[in-house]
């Protein structure tokens, strides 16, 4: 049985399947239909500053109550009628609600996510692809919409083995991230609302930064990959983000650093390598540099 995804030690990756079961023991669905999930929270969430990421796309709606949430390198606020989109690489850290609050969530695997994108291209980038709005305030009114889907997505998964119960439920999240992307990037006339070259720039490279961060570190060879110079790309980011491309850079290799060192029994050297580090001393200066503990330190507490 896996850990409850909102206790204090919760700090590993977890695929939707994973979250799926653990869930479902408690619903009574069967354990079989792991591509989708569906579940609800209602309790107070306690500080936690471990990192957490799931391998899929994750739709969370506030109900009711108020908290904050880090996700990537920004702080939200989230309270009533509060949307979060989590894309499958996105770190989730920092967590806490102020009291009680209740929250419905769904989350996709990759491999159904993987399945629906061709038949949305265009839309779902928009969601996945964004990680600079993680988190929008809805109108009563669009969040009940969203609450519709959701629901009928939790009935469909409710309902006995069909042949075609997958391809209804995968037809549903298409339409539900349809009406997201449409009351957030379609204006009121109906002309998709255009984003400014640098927001292109900035989610572009996030995008960039999240399929090679293991392997690249330089602001030049992401700079490269845009076709700008690293002195724009810094100073576009800083602009949008309020962190320079580096910054962004250094943010995912130590969640990445700090999940393998909490989660898996990879020896440092070991991690090293796998985040494409010179030697472990090198690893190791760059890890206490960014975070105050050497690997040693923080693989110990994690383990507490």
């Amino acid at each position: 049985m896996i850990k409850d995804p909102l206790s204090a030690e919760f700090h590993r990756t977890y695929n939707i399947s994973d979250i799926s079961r653990f869930f479902n023991r408690r619903s009574g669905r069967s354990e079989d239909e792991n591509y989708v999930v569906y579940y609800e929270l209602d309790t107070t969430i306690n500080q936690t500053e471990a990192p957490i990421r799931v391998l899929g796309l994750t739709i969370a709606l506030c109900l009711e109550g108020e908290g904050e949430v880090m996700i990537g390198v920004k702080k939200y606020r989230f309270c009533k009628n509060s949307l979060m989109l989590l894309n499958p690489n996105q770190y989730v850290h920092s967590l806490y609600s102020n009291g009680r609050v209740r929250i419905m969530s769904i989350g996709c695997s990759l491999e159904m996510i993987e399945a629906i994108m061709p038949k949305i291209s265009g839309l779902l980038p928009l969601i996945i692809h964004n990680p600079i709005e993680a988190v929008s305030q809805l109108s009563d009114e669009h969040s009940e919409d969203i609450q519709e889907y959701m629901r009928l997505i939790e009935k469909k998964l409710n309902i006995g083995h069909s042949p075609l119960k997958r391809t209804k439920i995968s037809n549903i999240i298409q339409a539900l991230m349809c009406e997201i992307v449409e009351k957030h990037y379609v204006s009121k006339d109906g002309v998709e609302k255009a984003r400014t070259r640098k927001e292109e720039i900035v989610s572009k490279f996030i995008l960039e930064v999240l399929m090679n961060f293991r392997s690249e570190r330089s602001v030049a060879f992401y700079a490269d990959r845009l076709c700008v110079t690293p002195k724009h790309l810094s100073a576009v980011t800083k602009e949008i983000t309020s962190h320079t491309a580096g910054e962004l850079i250094d943010h995912y290799v130590i969640m990445e650093a700090k999940i393998m060192l909490s989660e898996t029994s990879l020896t440092i050297q070991e991690i090293s390598n796998k985040l494409n580090f010179a030697n472990q001393s090198f690893f190791g200066k760059y890890f206490k540099h960014l975070t105050g503990y050497s690997p040693s330190e923080f693989k110990k507490m994690a383990s507490n």
